[in-house]
């Protein structure tokens, strides 16, 4: 019979909140949402405790992202630009 300790590779077997102490040992209850919120049910269904947003706010947020993605490298070129152009009045 294999050692119940430790995995097949010799590592040791990992027992979920083993090291923490007796009240926290136990997952905390969700708080509930209130009533009429929009995410209720969501929230509740998300155990990670994780911010759940709707599918129009991600957009909104990676819409965000692209658009200062995109400034930042129009912003860096047009700088390598001008030093190249300030490099080059200086070498004549």
């Amino acid at each position: 019979m294999p050692d119940e300790t430790t995995t097949p590779s010799g590592l040791p077997v990992r027992v979920p909140q083993a090291n923490l102490t007796p009240p926290l040992q136990t997952a905390p209850e969700p708080a509930a949402a209130p009533a009429g919120a929009p995410d209720a049910p969501r929230a509740a269904a998300d155990p990670s405790g994780a911010p759940v947003r709707s599918p129009e706010e991600i957009q909104r947020i990676m819409d965000a992202y692209q658009l200062g993605t995109r400034r930042g490298r129009s912003a860096a070129a047009a700088q390598s630009l001008a030093e190249r152009a300030a490099e080059g009045e200086d070498d004549q």
